[in-house]
């Protein structure tokens, strides 16, 4: 895929900035992190509550970068005049101005997400089947949706993109707003209302709110895709100036109907209000990977990619790393969910698991999930219920919450005790613990908050 070409003299334009050196005629790329510069790229000093990005701005240059966005104080007395710097009054403010620049020069097709899980499965889903039409398309690379991410994601958009599939996330009030206004999305998908990081937002309206906030940004010739049942769902629509496009797997008033053909193999017959028909696997489990696949064709039928070109577009399709990434060792499987964690993804890999096949036992690995507020007892407890009645053989939770509410409502609804164990991190004894009760044929799920690091728990 080509990369972008960024003109100086319209970055400067853009950002306000000022050069301080000699600069090159373009950048092919923007970057706060010298880790995965690459040559060519822009380089942004980013100042953070435990990094000041400016320590590395001659090391960017060092490593090939065009130029150094910096900030206006940085070099006062000019020791770096003869790097090719471009000064700006806030870095920060500049690389926001930058990426709306960008993004509106653009020709491409811009489709964003939000929702409380499932978006970069449903992002990567979307870019898959955008593909199939033979179109480039660029999309948010790992997870990269907050106020920096978005930004980086944009900028790496070029002149021969069809389409781009960008995630908006949020965990305050007010995140999507922004967001939307440097995305200016012709499209926008919605793959749920849920109670991720309701600690900082006090209810499920409010999180309904912040996340219709992206559908309502979409202009009258575009369309927004969005669950039949989805929480809020009136109040969302009636924000809504676009088209409004609905899917389900309950009911066939919904312009795109789907129905589980394999839920183990994520094969789903999905059809259109227009009488077209197709059965599309993603390979991956569950019911929620089902839904992201029925999204995902909404969007991508409603940019006119044909249905029967979808067919072959999602063969050896996998997801990032932490996101039901499956392994094998000594005979053991081991399920990696464990990128992040709320109640409902949490409930939806459980539901998933429990119909996995395996040969042995079901051992769930289950982290505290974070940012649930005064609702956090409640919330691992129905996960701790859950476990119960899907018949997990061994649970294993890892932090405070989880040993102290899920293992008790596991209990009470009918967990044997001896079919628990809990520890207060993920750190060797856990491991040790684990490494020694596996036996071949069993499953074991990985899943819970990023904070967590249950990742560090595999083999």
């Amino acid at each position: 895929m080509s990369t972008p070409q960024i003109p100086m003299v319209d970055l400067l334009a853009w950002t306000g900035g000022r050069a301080l050196g000699p600069l090159p005629d373009f950048c092919t790329g923007v970057t706060q992190d010298t880790r995965n510069l690459r040559p060519g790229d822009l380089y942004v000093a980013l100042r953070g509550e435990r990094m000041d990005g400016h320590a590395f701005a001659v090391q960017a240059i060092e490593k090939g970068a065009a130029a150094a966005l910096v900030a206006e104080d940085w070099d006062s007395v000019g020791t770096f005049k003869h790097l090719p710097l471009v000064a700006v009054a806030d870095p920060m403010a500049a690389l926001t101005r930058l990426a709306a620049a960008w993004r509106q020069r653009s020709r491409a097709r811009i489709v964003g997400l939000t929702g409380s899980s499932g978006k970069t499965t449903t992002k990567e889903l979307t870019a898959a089947l955008l593909k199939a039409g033979g179109a480039r398309v660029r999309y948010t690379q790992g997870n990269l949706n907050n106020a920096i991410g978005l930004p980086l994601s944009l900028l790496r958009l070029s002149d021969d993109d069809a389409f781009g599939v960008f995630e908006t996330g949020t965990n305050h009030p007010g995140e999507i707003a922004h967001l939307a206004e440097i995305l200016k999305p012709d499209a926008a998908i919605l793959t749920n209302i849920g109670i991720a990081h309701i600690e900082n937002f006090g209810s499920r309206e409010a999180i309904a709110e912040e996340k219709g906030t992206l559908l309502a940004m979409v202009p009258e010739n575009g369309f927004a895709v969005l669950p039949l049942e989805t929480y809020g769902f009136d109040s969302i629509v009636a924000r809504v100036k676009a088209k409004v496009v609905t899917v389900s797997l309950q009911s066939r008033d919904a312009d795109y109907f789907g129905e589980a053909v394999n839920l183990s193999e994520g094969r789903v017959r999905i059809t259109a209000r227009d009488g077209s028909e197709v059965t599309l696997a993603s390979g991956i489990p569950g019911e929620h990977i089902a839904l992201d696949l029925l999204l995902a064709f909404a969007a991508a039928h409603q940019c006119v990619i044909a249905p029967e070109a979808c067919v072959g577009a999602l063969e050896g399709f996998s997801l990032p790393g932490g996101r039901w990434s499956v392994s094998r060792s000594g005979g053991v499987t081991y399920i990696n969910d464990a990128y992040n964690a709320n109640p409902q993804s949490t409930a939806a890999s459980l539901t998933a698991f429990a119909g996995y096949p395996c040969d042995g036992r079901r051992i769930a690995v289950l982290g505290d999930m974070l940012e649930l507020g005064n609702q956090s007892a409640a919330l691992h407890g129905e996960i701790g219920a859950m476990c119960a009645s899907l018949g997990v053989d061994l649970l294993i939770t890892v932090g405070e919450q989880s040993a102290e509410h899920m293992v008790a409502a596991a209990i009470a609804a009918g967990l044997p005790p001896a079919q628990i164990r809990s520890f207060p991190d993920s750190g060797s004894a856990t491991k040790a613990y684990l490494m020694e009760t596996v036996a071949s044929g069993d499953a074991v799920l990985f899943k819970g908050s990023h904070g967590m690091a249950l990742e560090k728990l595999l083999p």
